[in-house]
């Protein structure tokens, strides 16, 4: 099997952008596009297209793999959904209260507050309420201030 098929049969199995962008230029080398063009095309510089057909010539294929696949968050699939059902069953939502929850059930306190915000953005919920005056107006120091 040459160079040119086993690529493109990599290429119709990856799915990772990057993965495809560097195994794609290497195609492209075997193809005998030149290495300018190449870069043009792929938005890329010539020693990127260069430093990836040699990783492929030493080590095949594998190399175009991405090894690093994300942070593994704190919680798996099925706590973060009874997180949100808890968030969605409450009648008042605060910060203190979904920190708390999370504290008792997995014994898990986030350093941001972000956190907790991107929790209720995530069951669809608004926990910021609107007011057409601000909480800590003071209705009868406005008034004396008017009559002086």
């Amino acid at each position: 099997m040459s160079h040119v098929e086993i690529l493109t049969t990599f290429l119709a199995t990856v799915k990772d952008a990057r993965e495809y962008k560097r195994a794609l230029a290497v195609r492209l080398v075997f193809l005998d596009v030149e290495p300018t063009t190449i870069a043009t095309l792929l938005n890329v510089s010539q020693a990127f297209v260069s430093k990836w057909k040699q990783n492929y010539l030493t080590h095949g294929v594998d190399v175009f793999s991405v090894k690093y696949h994300g942070y593994e968050g704190y919680f798996t699939s099925e706590q973060r959904q009874a997180i949100l059902d808890w968030i969605r069953t409450r009648d008042a939502w605060d910060i203190a209260g979904l920190r708390t929850f999370i504290h008792e059930t997995y014994g898990i306190i986030f350093k941001s507050p972000q956190s907790y915000y991107d929790l209720f953005d995530a069951a669809g919920v608004t926990w910021k309420r609107a007011s057409t005056q601000h909480p800590n107006k003071d209705l009868h120091a406005i008034a004396a201030k008017k009559k002086n």
